[in-house]
């Protein structure tokens, strides 16, 4: 395979494992939530950690597809 392959798939492979954690972790944050107080240190650090992937995931949306969701032309 020819390395701009390579290093393409490594890029959308990043992507979806962040993506697939941070669904994972807002899951865990509902599910804590549902517990009241006794969740609530639970929520704050499970939030705290997805908070970090979805800016993560919108950076890397963006830089990828732009604001207006259009695939941005490559030089």
């Amino acid at each position: 395979m020819r390395e701009r392959t390579v290093q393409r798939v490594h890029r959308h492979a990043a992507l979806v494992f962040v993506a697939s954690v941070t669904v994972c972790l807002l899951a865990f944050v509902q599910d804590q939530a549902g517990r009241g107080l006794e969740g609530l240190p639970a929520v704050l650090v499970y939030a705290f950690a997805a908070g970090f992937g979805l800016e993560f995931v919108g950076a890397a949306w963006t830089g990828r597809f732009g604001r207006d969701g259009h695939r941005q032309l490559q030089n």
